[in-house]
């Protein structure tokens, strides 16, 4: 990076309901403008120098990379849709948003590159600066990124990149919230939060960060402590390909909790998936309960339950805490 280069610090802006079509939050009204609020007027030179006063040669842009990201991890949003609206504390969209959460994805992977355009402008209404592409019709990238980007917990990082004979600037959306129950536990942006937590409290290769770190993947002192309990796969009783899978999942759970063997059982990888995503819990007897999301058929394509096994290696109290915690969780899927 050159030294001009890094004097553009990146612009960050709430994507806000007016601007999204598709996604809309309940209690709101209109179609949306497709104005993107950047920020307040008194910062109106600021922007200005910024986007190099809108020249006819800058290009702008939407990457691959990021747009596959970014909806792989607003999955779990899209699914269970818990966003609310914040002055009227209403829960959910307009529209069931998971109907097209497919499509906007395979839309997303089928791209055969970046997401360019030119020619953006400003407008200056209320004290507020906002921009747009000056020719919008319903194939722009910029309406697509509408349609499907999620208001409130969703945000712009605007970077500036200097080229040989212009600018370009690359928009990367990203989820600007770190409350977790927008996100699936095992989403990449949740990992990549408590990965980043973890190197600021801990110097990296000390054994609290070691500990930590691979206790994500079910590796290091956590397995260690789960073995010392247990031999064998605690709802198939299979001694092969066994994995130590947390009962109250990794980035939901403090540092003590990420390596407690108390937190965690042998499972086979089967019955992982399904643990891991609430298709199944253990009650306080040690039995199995099967989610109502997942249909008899395929529960047993999928697991062939020993009910013989011995099972208390998971009765202790320590162990029924995280268990209920695991029940709670997925306390829906049950109903």
């Amino acid at each position: 990076m050159s030294n001009e280069e890094s004097l553009f610090e990146p612009i960050n802006c709430e994507i806000v309901d007016s601007f999204v079509r598709y996604t809309k939050l309940k209690a709101t009204k209109g179609s949306g403008e497709a104005w993107l609020y950047v920020g307040g007027d008194v910062d109106s030179i600021k922007f200005d120098t910024f986007f190099s006063n809108f020249r006819r040669d800058n290009k702008y842009y939407f990457s691959k990379k990021n747009l596959i990201s970014y909806i792989e991890n607003a999955e779990h949003e899209y699914k269970n849709q818990i966003n609310f609206h914040k002055k009227k504390d209403i829960l959910g969209y307009r529209k069931d948003i998971y109907k097209k959460y497919n499509s906007f994805k395979k839309i997303i992977l089928s791209l055969k590159s970046d997401l360019y355009f030119k020619d953006i402008k400003k407008r200056i209404d209320g004290g507020r600066y906002y921009i747009k592409p000056k020719v919008l019709n319903n194939d722009h990238p910029w309406n697509f990124i509408r349609d499907f980007a999620l208001p409130q917990i969703s945000e712009f990082k605007i970077t500036k990149e200097r080229m040989p004979e212009n600018y370009n600037f690359h928009f990367e959306l990203k989820f600007n919230v770190k409350n977790k129950d927008f996100f699936d536990h095992n989403s990449q942006f949740l990992i990549h939060l408590n990965i980043e937590d973890i190197k600021k409290r801990y110097v990296e290769g000390s054994l609290e960060y070691e500990r930590l770190t691979k206790a994500r993947n079910g590796h290091g002192y956590f397995k260690e402590q789960i073995l010392k309990r247990m031999d064998c796969c605690m709802i198939t009783g299979s001694k092969e390909i066994l994995e130590a899978a947390h009962i109250k999942p990794w980035a939901k759970a403090n540092d003590e909790e990420k390596i407690d063997g108390f937190n965690g059982m042998l499972l086979t990888p089967n019955c992982h998936k399904l643990f891991d995503k609430g298709l199944i819990c253990f009650q306080n007897d040690g039995s199995i309960k099967k989610s109502n999301k997942i249909s008899s058929k395929d529960f047993d394509r999928l697991i062939i339950e020993d009910k013989k096994i011995n099972r208390k290696p998971i009765s202790n109290e320590k162990t029924q805490v995280y268990l209920g915690w695991h029940r709670k969780y997925w306390k829906k899927h049950f109903a």
